[in-house]
């Protein structure tokens, strides 16, 4: 009675690599090792070497060795097909990534951002494709609340998208002091509040109807209300606001929070992807006589756009932004 015979695989650093491989067709084509070993440029004494390294990798003989002329086992006749095979896969997988390292381009975003960001990224990605179909573009998402400009200094992401007030200049010394970007658009901020709020029932609210308000805002826009100077611009219009923030880590956990009677901020851009408009217990308005625009800019880290590969997808993307192209 016969049975198949199993073999426990013991762990050991592997020796074997695609020469050993290349070396073994040659033998098998020449079965002699001297004249093998004039056609690798190397010594009969290395080539048996490394066959026999082989040989011990696999657990079995592939050349019989005798007196004679050298000649291939059972499964040295076997092994030929799969060691061709094997170098074959090889030498695609080292062109692939050959080509890979000199054509692609890694591109990564705060989750947040990709709202005002995916249209005009995708549309640079598919021109790109178009012009250099041998160029690869990867977004990478990053799902944190990276979406300040210290994310660039911090290389935590590539892009991030920053949102000015109308009436700050902080947008503008972006701009032309700190960082390569352009602006992706102009759109207005809605203001909301859950029905707990005493306004919630009123027609028409102005500005002085948010005395002693408290704007609950996401980490990131607290910062950039700070920068602008929004509670003074309230001040101005006769209401004394506090701007308040808590660690929502993203707009999903922010629209869900229960506001009780403070006020929420909604850029444009959000509503119909949340579906605020349409979100019982939840009013969306704008101050009668307070504009509350806001102008979104993509900023670039400084080493991404001076790469060649980055400058011509910032290219890309802002042509896309000046001719207003969708996503594709």
């Amino acid at each position: 009675m016969g049975y198949w015979t199993s073999r426990r695989h013991v762990w050991k650093e592997r020796a074997v690599n695609t020469r050993y491989l290349e070396e073994f067709l040659v033998i098998a084509e020449e079965l002699n090792f001297s004249a093998a070993a004039k056609r690798l440029y190397t010594t009969r004494p290395t080539l048996s070497e490394h066959l026999a390294e082989l040989e011990d990798e696999l657990g079995c003989k592939l050349v019989e060795r005798g007196r004679g002329k050298p000649a291939l086992t059972p499964l040295g006749r076997r092994f030929l097909g799969t060691a061709s095979d094997l170098l074959g896969q090889w030498d695609e997988v080292v062109d692939e990534y050959r080509g890979l390292s000199d054509n692609l381009l890694t591109v990564t975003v705060s989750a947040t951002n990709l709202p005002w960001l995916e249209a005009p990224l995708l549309r640079a990605r598919h021109r790109i494709a178009e012009k250099w179909p041998e160029g690869k573009i990867d977004i990478v998402t990053d799902n944190g609340p990276l979406a300040t400009v210290d994310a660039l200094g911090e290389r935590e992401n590539d892009i991030v998208v920053v949102g000015c007030k109308n009436f700050s200049e902080a947008g503008h010394r972006l701009l032309t002091k700190e960082h390569p970007g352009f602006v992706l658009n102009a759109e207005t901020t809605h203001l909301f509040m859950a029905e707990d709020n005493p306004l919630f029932g009123r027609d028409t609210i102005h500005a002085t109807d948010l005395d002693g308000a408290v704007l609950l805002l996401p980490p990131d826009v607290h910062q950039s209300y700070e920068r602008d100077g929004v509670a003074n611009r309230f001040a101005a219009n006769g209401a004394r606001v506090t701007l308040k923030t808590m660690p929502f880590r993203d707009h999903a956990e922010y629209f869900a929070h229960d506001f009780g009677c403070a006020i929420g901020v909604a850029p444009g851009t959000l509503v119909p992807r949340f579906g605020l408009d349409r979100r019982p217990g939840l009013r969306l308005f704008d101050l009668d006589d307070m504009d509350f625009s806001t102008d979104f800019i993509a900023v670039f880290r400084d080493e991404f756009v001076e790469s060649p590969h980055g400058r011509v997808l910032f290219d890309e993307m802002k042509a896309a932004v000046a001719q207003g192209e969708p996503g594709a």
